[in-house]
């Protein structure tokens, strides 16, 4: 059989497994000539996948576990991964993370783009629908992201020169339809044709002449996700106020319990640990406040018995008429332990993050993972920055454009006096 007559080898997915297509008469030449049972060769054809896909899941998880613990190193994270992902069958996984890796670079570039911990977020978030799509499993929706907008508003009184577009800098900006609406009073009008996505990360919307109609009625703009805002930009008209903010101290809310599932070998520790691993966040959704709590707890030999998950509530509600502006308070809690004996196992969280104390329960007589490893936590006072919604001019983007001089003396005079009453 010369070279080119070769037939090929094509690769097909059922179900969890890849599977190798060979053509019928090569099958069955390997099989004589190897002396093996039909039998015999498709279980191990199956065996090899199944170790392939093995091998990428607990590459793709480690990823996911060294960002839970810090998302900051999502770089060398995804270095790391693709490094890992070398076999053939892997390739389509490695693309993946590597397209991911290039994204996050460059939504990171310049002074006003994401900042690492919000990089490493969006990563291990990526990084979980690989997994997600791997298995076969639901994929989560992506929700673009927003860092930073440039200019912080818009001045009216400025020369329209000098005010003909803004800037938003983000992330997945290119996955989902998104609404830009300008509002007049109680009239609004959609001028989302107006937004240019330039990349993922980069988006303008066109002020000039032939762009946004702003008026002397405009007074702000929104962009907004699945019927949900995502950032507002005012409009400064000659008698628009600063707005009025404060910081709201939220006091800590009842004890949290968790217990992640199993998802690893036979459920008993046996007295081998587990490691244990958790990290809380404070996460800002703009109108309230997500607790987001990881765990796991992973036996330290044998069989490796894990138990590990997540889990998000609601913490914290802007009242009507207000948003969060940031949270002022330390945003992440995190511990790091090896049980060695039956006992709940305390470990302080800090003053400054979310968790005052982290109580865990790792190992005992009997099952453990899935049933009674777990944690309570217990919150540290939470304190954001409230800010109005109404028709004005937040003092931070008022400061914002100031600084990069894209507003009129005018407006600065008039806003001075507003500015000075709101400082402590």
């Amino acid at each position: 059989m010369s070279a080119t007559s070769i037939p090929r080898i094509r690769f097909f997915r059922t179900g969890r497994k890849i599977l190798t297509a060979f053509p019928l008469s090569l099958f069955f030449l390997s099989i004589l000539i190897a002396g093996c049972s039909i039998g015999d060769k498709i279980e191990k054809i199956t065996d090899t996948v199944s170790d392939v896909t093995g091998d990428t899941l607990a590459t793709l998880d480690d990823a996911i576990d060294a960002l839970d613990r810090n998302s900051a190193s999502w770089q060398s994270v995804l270095q790391d991964t693709t490094s890992k992902l070398t076999g053939d069958a892997q390739s389509t996984v490695r693309n993946e993370v590597s397209d991911l890796l290039n994204r996050s670079v460059a939504a990171t570039g310049g002074e006003l783009r994401c900042n690492m911990d919000f990089v490493g977020a969006r990563v291990r978030q990526a990084l979980a629908r690989i997994r997600a799509r791997l298995m076969h499993q639901p994929v989560p929706a992506v929700e673009p992201a927003l860092c930073q907008v440039s200019p912080a508003a818009v001045d009216m009184a400025l020369d329209p020169s000098r005010r003909t577009k803004l800037e938003f800098f983000g992330y997945d900006f290119d996955t989902t339809p998104i609404k830009v609406t300008l509002h007049e009073g109680a009239r609004t009008r959609d001028v989302s044709s107006e937004l240019d996505r330039l990349t993922h990360y980069h988006m303008t919307l066109n002020l000039g002449g032939n762009g946004v109609p702003l008026s002397k009625t405009s007074d702000r703009l929104t962009l907004e996700w699945q019927n949900r805002q995502i950032s507002s930009i005012a409009v400064i008209q000659p008698a628009t106020p600063v707005c009025k903010e404060e910081d709201h101290t939220v006091l800590p809310q009842a004890k949290l319990t968790y217990t992640p599932p199993h998802t690893r070998g036979d459920r008993e520790y046996s007295g081998h640990g587990p490691e244990v691993w958790a990290n809380a966040k404070w996460i800002n959704e703009g109108t309230h406040i997500n607790f987001r709590l990881w765990m796991k707890a992973q036996e330290t030999r044998k069989d490796w018995t894990t138990a590990e998950g997540e889990r998000v509530i609601q913490y914290y509600t802007a009242p009507p008429g207000k948003r969060i502006d940031r949270i002022i308070s330390g945003t992440e809690s995190t511990a790091h332990y090896i049980d060695t004996d039956h006992n709940e196992d305390r470990q302080g969280g800090g003053p400054n993050g979310p968790v005052k104390e982290f109580v865990f329960r790792g190992d005992r007589n009997g099952d453990d993972a899935g049933s009674y490893t777990g944690v309570d936590v217990t919150f540290n006072p939470l304190i954001v920055r409230l800010v109005e919604v109404t028709n004005c001019a937040p003092a931070s983007a008022i400061k914002s454009i100031e600084r990069k001089d894209l507003i009129s003396p005018a407006t600065v005079k008039r806003l001075q006096p507003m500015m000075k009453k709101l400082q402590p």
